[in-house]
C-alpha cells in the first residue's frame, strides 16, 4: 500500500478539527454540571464585573522581547472570548492601566491572593483573572489563575501547553478551563462562536498587531501628558505594525480594524 503524506493544508486543518470536537465534549460536560442560569439570560446590569490583567512573560531572555505583545495580547484574546458569552461586564482595560499606574504596580504578572482582591476592589469588580507565559523550543505554555473578589479566594489556577504554531488553539484551551472556574454554562450558539472566534492562525501577525495595540496605548497616555510629538510617533509606529500584521495575515480582521481607526478616529497626520 502507497505511503500517504497529508497535503499542508490538512495538516493545519485536521488539528482544528479535532481541537473542535474535543472542546465541544469537554464544553457539553461542563454545562450538564452546572446549574446556573444561561448567560444569555443575565441581562447587563446584572452581570458581575470581571478583570483581566496582562499576562507575565517568562520566556527566557534571548526570546522574550519577541514575545512580549502577547502580554497584552494573551489577556486581549481572552477578553474577547468573555465577552462573547455575555456573562460578564468585563473592566475596560484603558481603567485597568490608569489604576496600575496611580497604584505604581506592573500591569503584568501572576499576583497573590492578597493583591488580587485589592486590585479587584480598586476597579469594583467580582472577579480577577491573571497569568503568564513561556514560549521554549516551539512550545508554548499558559498559566492562569482565577480569583474571587467578593470571598477573597482563589477559584482555579491551571497551566496548559501546546505547540507555539497553534497558540489560538491553547488560548481556547485555557478559556475552557476559565470558565469552568467561574461555573459558567454555555448554550450551543455560544460554543459555536467560540470554537469559530480565531482572530489569526500567524503568530508573526498576532505579535505584530498587539505590538500596534501597546504603541497606541502608550500614545494615548502620552497625549493626556501633553507629549504630543511623542505620542504622533508612537502612532506612526502602531500604523505600520498594523500594516505589517496584514502582510503576514491579509484576513486579519483585528489587525485591519485597528488600522481604520488609526487613519479615522485619531486627528493626527500620520
Amino acid at each position: 500500500m502507497a505511503d500517504y503524506t497529508p497535503s499542508p493544508m490538512a495538516s493545519r486543518v485536521i488539528p482544528i478539527i479535532l481541537f473542535a470536537l474535543l472542546l465541544q465534549l469537554v464544553l457539553s460536560c461542563s454545562a450538564a454540571k452546572n446549574a446556573g442560569p444561561a448567560p444569555e439570560k443575565i441581562s447587563r446590569a446584572d452581570r458581575p464585573c470581571l478583570v483581566i490583567t496582562n499576562f507575565k512573560n517568562i520566556t527566557a531572555a534571548e526570546k522574550a522581547l519577541k514575545f512580549q505583545p502577547w502580554e497584552y495580547g494573551l489577556a486581549a484574546m481572552l477578553t474577547t472570548d468573555l465577552e462573547e458569552i455575555g456573562a460578564f461586564n468585563i473592566v475596560d482595560r484603558e481603567r485597568v492601566r490608569d489604576i496600575f499606574a496611580e497604584q505604581q504596580l506592573q500591569q503584568s504578572g501572576l499576583v497573590d491572593q492578597k493583591t488580587a482582591v485589592r486590585l479587584g476592589r480598586l476597579v469594583a469588580a467580582q472577579y480577577l483573572l491573571t497569568g503568564s507565559f513561556i514560549e521554549m523550543n516551539g512550545e508554548l505554555r499558559l498559566s492562569a489563575q482565577v480569583f474571587s473578589v467578593e470571598k477573597g479566594i482563589q477559584l482555579g489556577a491551571t497551566s496548559i501547553s501546546g505547540e507555539t504554531k497553534d497558540f489560538f488553539l491553547v488560548e481556547k484551551k485555557l478559556f475552557v478551563k476559565v470558565i469552568g472556574f467561574l461555573e459558567i454554562m454555555l448554550s450551543e450558539e455560544d460554543k459555536t462562536k467560540i470554537i469559530g472566534a480565531v482572530e489569526t492562525q500567524s503568530i508573526d501577525a498576532s505579535l505584530k498587531n498587539y505590538s500596534g495595540e501597546i504603541a497606541m496605548a502608550r500614545a494615548q497616555d502620552l497625549r493626556k501628558a501633553g507629549k504630543r510629538d511623542e505620542s504622533v510617533r508612537l502612532l506612526r509606529e502602531a500604523k505600520e505594525r498594523f500594516s505589517e500584521a496584514l502582510a503576514f495575515d491579509p484576513n486579519y480582521k483585528r489587525a485591519r480594524k485597528n488600522l481604520a481607526t488609526l487613519a479615522t478616529a485619531i486627528p493626527l497626520t500620520l
